[in-house]
């Protein structure tokens, strides 16, 4: 019996002590971000493709140590917006026109995922990266590269950023509208 409550007491401890004070939402930020769109030569016909295409780095602007970051990088498609229509809300992502961020579709277009950070942690006010994702889809034409920016079904995308720490839930870091940018 006294080893059973040695061992509860041991447990809750061990346990309140290793418990994580990180709070990632408000201890990593997302910066250096560059967004466009990648030329990854010609497709199987000859034609020019584009890709959306994200790079940035990840901060730690907390006192606290940061071990195993996962990253999942989700691209979506944009809404098209007309002028005569009013802007759709979105359950999975509204509009942020401030911030040039559109409303897009439900489905998932593409994604990546990115063990950003080891067991090794990333300590306080350092920085890992730059991480790139990019799509494996994108845009074909025969035009130049330049002028598929302007064709009639080019759609805009954007990527939102999931973080995961440990073995907690994932998270939703940020979003970023891809600028229409060659790379």
């Amino acid at each position: 019996m006294v080893n059973k409550i040695f061992f509860l007491l041991f447990s809750l401890v061990f346990g309140i002590s290793c418990s994580s004070s990180v709070n990632i939402l408000e201890d990593l930020v997302v910066s250096d971000v560059t967004t466009g769109w990648l030329d990854v030569g010609f497709d199987e016909l000859g034609r020019n493709k584009l890709v959306p295409t994200i790079s940035f780095h990840l901060n730690n602007v907390s006192d606290n140590q940061i071990r195993t970051l996962q990253l999942n990088g989700i691209f979506r498609r944009c809404l098209p917006a007309y002028t005569e229509s009013q802007i759709q809300e979105s359950a999975i992502s509204s509009p942020d026109l401030a911030l040039g961020i559109c409303t897009s579709e439900d489905q998932e277009w593409s994604s990546a995922f990115i063990r950003a950070v080891g067991r090794e942690g990333l300590g306080p006010d350092a920085s890992v990266g730059p991480f790139t994702i990019q799509s494996d889809f994108g845009y074909t034409g025969e035009q130049p590269r330049r002028e598929m920016f302007q064709h009639r079904d080019f759609i805009d995308a954007k990527l939102e950023i999931f973080v995961k720490h440990r073995a907690e839930e994932w998270f939703k870091l940020d979003e970023y509208q891809i600028e229409r940018q060659l790379l």
